[in-house]
């Protein structure tokens, strides 16, 4: 049963964050750091809250949304943080109150100069709990990972990672990074999910290679759910690096990994594999990974190529998951999209974060808008990801296409127990989406997004599609004053089917 109340938990990192950020700023030089705080309002009728077929529940939502948006690098830090606190209340309805969290951090310390390194990420959002339930749209195009329908299957999943590194020389023959990996998934109001994982590895690489260069790298892994046995996973691996050019890179490994994965009993394996990257100019990198494990092999295959005004994104991944799917596997959203676009306009990724923010806001477009959600899961699964994705930029327009398919398995006899791979032996996702934005002034202009999710499992009863379309209009009103008009059309097809119309408004105050 989905508790109504804010999760301390995944609370907790953003409220240190904001905090230590916070004192950064008073002790930061002019112009180190950048804060901006918002507080939004959003006004919105729906004709179905409860997303059914018959009896529908119309009502009024008002959600409440104050948020701050932090950038920039001071002293030992650099990084970046968005969060909002979305409080959500409801109108001729019996529906209870309730808050949802949304949080993207990520930044790194330099406590040591050249030395002791602390890598931190976090991330707070929705998640669907089984792939086969019930589906919903967010609340607007702007707020991506928010939700203010009732629905049962989306739980608020918060992730941290923190990665502390040690990097120095071995004399002059080489150079190491010690690194430890420390990481927590929470789901709000369900078991399913739950994880903590710790982990290491250590490289050495040749110092000063040329043609020619080896390393060596040692990991180990222990990731343990609620509600599955812990997986463990350890590895020896030696490789060779051969650099023609500065353009070229290609790399072959071998090595020996002992792990669980297929089962409770723990075995061993030769790995192996090749890598080769070309990168004939910044603006284009063409990527190929092939490693042989005992459990199943993976690879990954990427292009990537920025124009003047244009992103174009292909990729193919294959790869062991541990735990819930959809946070990883090659998942991109809007906002990687125009981040990549907007390198040469703004080379600093510190400040390339604020304006691209600022550019999507102003074209009603959601940051984290997701090709597909993913699922709630425990123990080990297959995952095979395949994303296109363009992105092109016009003087007043924006036109950016998606297309990403997922398939993921059930490996070895670990059942994955309460999650949906328990159920069947393979889930494949299908999701298209196309975002489309117009400036109609220089303080005003209009969106249209569309998109389509697709599901299915190994039984015919086991499929679902969700068609979701959204219009708005945004404006702004002065420096720090913004508003948006909007409107939405869902229709959900599977095991309970409804269809949903909605109409919002919604102002936005920075600080």
């Amino acid at each position: 049963m989905t508790r109504r109340r804010a999760e301390p938990r995944c609370l907790a990192f953003a409220f240190a964050a904001w905090a230590a950020l916070a004192q950064a700023q008073q002790t930061a030089p002019p112009g180190g750091l950048t804060v901006q705080t918002r507080v939004s309002l959003m006004q919105s009728w729906t004709d179905n809250l409860r997303l059914v077929d018959q009896n529908k529940d119309a009502a009024l939502i008002t959600t409440v949304s104050p948020g701050i948006s932090i950038a920039g690098s001071s002293g030992v830090w650099r990084g970046s943080l968005d969060y909002s606190l979305n409080g959500i209340a409801y109108v001729k309805s019996d529906e209870a109150s309730r808050v949802q969290n949304v949080l993207s951090a990520n930044a790194q310390a330099e406590l040591i100069s050249r030395t002791l390194f602390v890598d931190v990420r976090a991330n707070i959002g929705q998640q669907s709990a089984s792939a086969f339930g019930l589906q919903s749209s967010p609340t607007s195009g702007t707020q991506g990972s928010v939700s203010s329908l009732a629905n049962p299957n989306q739980h608020e999943t918060s992730t941290l990672v923190v990665s502390p590194s040690l990097r120095g020389r071995l004399g002059g023959v080489a150079t190491y990074d010690l690194r430890g990996d420390f990481t927590r998934t929470d789901v709000r109001g369900s078991s399913l999910g739950d994880s903590h994982g710790t982990g290491g590895s250590l490289r050495i690489n040749q110092a000063n290679a040329g043609l020619l260069g080896w390393w060596l790298a040692a990991t180990t892994q222990q990731v343990k759910s609620v509600s599955a046995p812990a997986n463990r996973n350890s590895s020896l691996t030696a490789g060779l690096t051969y650099r023609p050019d500065l353009e070229w890179s290609f790399t072959a490994n071998v090595g020996q990994e002992r792990n669980n994965y297929l089962g409770s009993n723990t075995r061993s394996g030769v790995t192996s594999g090749a890598t080769a990257e070309w990168v004939p100019t910044p603006r284009t990198r063409i990527g190929a990974d092939f490693q042989r494990h005992e459990y199943g092999n993976s690879h990954a295959l990427n292009f990537e190529h920025r124009m003047a005004r244009s992103v174009w994104r292909y990729s193919d991944t294959q790869s062991t998951m541990i735990g819930n799917t959809g946070a990883s596997g090659g998942v991109r959203t809007v906002y990687d999209q125009f981040f990549l676009l907007f390198t040469s306009l703004e080379p600093d990724p510190v400040k390339r974060d604020v304006y691209v923010r600022n550019y999507l806001q102003s074209q009603g477009l959601s940051p984290d808008a997701v090709v597909a959600g993913g699922f709630l899961s425990t123990g080990p699964s297959r995952l095979r990801n395949q994303q296109l994705s363009v992105t092109l930029q016009g003087p007043r327009s924006s036109l950016s296409a998606q297309f990403s398919r997922s398939v993921t398995s059930r490996l070895g006899d670990n059942l994955n127990p309460g999650s949906d791979l328990a159920n069947t032996s393979h889930i494949e996702q299908r999701s298209f989406s196309l975002s489309a934005s117009h400036q109609l002034t220089p303080t005003s202009g209009i969106s249209l997004i569309g998109s389509r999710q697709e599901t299915a499992g190994d039984a015919s009863s086991q499929s679902t599609q969700l068609t979701s379309l959204f219009a708005n209009w945004n404006a702004r009103f002065g420096m720090r004053l913004s508003g948006q008009l909007g409107a939405r059309h869902s229709r959900f097809e599977g095991f309970t089917s409804y269809t949903e119309n909605a109409v919002y408004a919604s102002l936005t105050q920075q600080f």
